[in-house]
Parts: C-alpha cells; structure tokens; sequence
C-alpha cells in the first residue's frame, strides 16, 4: 500500500545503495573528459525538460540552496551551457535559458553514459534488462516525479 513502509532488509537496502553508487561512478567517469558536474548536468536536464526557468524555481527543482544555483548558473553562463534573460514584463526578474552550446553538452553526456550502461546490458539475460527498465521508471517517479524523454535531447554527432 502506498505510504506504508514495505517491509526491506536493510541489508539488501545497503547493498542495492553501493550498487547504484558503484554504478553511477563508471557511468560519470564515460562522460566526456571535461567531467561536468552533477549539479550542471541536473541543471541542463531540468532546463532541456521544462524551458527557461528562474533561478530560485531551478534551485529547487535541482534540490539546492539558491546561492548553490546562482553560482552553478554563473559558471555555466561562462562555460556558454545556459543565459539569463530578463522577463519582458518584469525586467527585476530573469530566466535562465539552455543554449545550443548546453543542449549539445547534455547530448553528448546522454550518448557516453547511455552507451556504457547499453554495454553493461550485454552482460545480461533479456528477462534481467527488461527488469530494470521497469526498475529504471520506478526510479524516475521517486526521485523527480516526471518522465525526462532522452529523445528531446539532441545527440551531437561528434
């Protein structure tokens, strides 16, 4: 039942925690050799997903303080990933916008890490890929409650 605490071997629990860490450090380490951060790869995620959003909604959205995303934001205008621009009927509010520049970013990291996990898939049987697709959507409805389409993200051809 929803809300109930099902009943988890906390064992099990810690080791499925390790798995996913161990997991994620080998896809990170397939991003492109410039390593984006996580917080900037949440960031342009976010942004590719929802549009221009301002910076306190995107603090929020990404799950960190807002001097956290003023200064993630800035280092991304400087890197080209993202720009502000004010709002048309407020010019004391702007929005922070993903450039091309972020979107082939993204791409580029979407491709790297997707296809080691695609590799990893390899390794197993039909039955257990299919498992963890369904896993994979369990995941994304715990941690953002929305559906992030990969198809939207444009794949840089590099």
């Amino acid at each position: 039942m929803v809300g109930e605490s099902p009943d988890v071997d906390a064992d099990e629990a810690f080791q499925f925690v390790l798995s996913l860490y161990r997991l994620l450090r080998e896809l990170h380490r397939a991003a492109p050799p410039d390593n984006l951060p996580r917080t900037q790869l949440l960031v342009l995620a976010k942004l590719a997903r929802s549009g221009p959003l301002r910076i306190g909604t995107l603090a929020e959205e990404v799950g960190c303080s807002q001097p956290t995303a003023t200064k993630v934001v800035h280092a991304m205008e400087e890197a080209g990933f993202v720009a502000r621009a004010a709002d048309a009927g407020d010019k004391r509010v702007s929005y922070v916008h993903l450039t091309q520049q972020g979107r082939r970013r993204l791409g580029a990291v979407v491709r790297d890490e997707s296809r080691v996990l695609v590799e990893r898939f390899g390794d197993l049987e039909q039955d257990e890929v299919e498992l963890l697709l369904k896993a994979g959507a369990v995941l994304r409805r715990m941690t953002d409650g929305a559906e992030t389409d990969i198809r939207q993200i444009p794949h840089d051809p590099q």
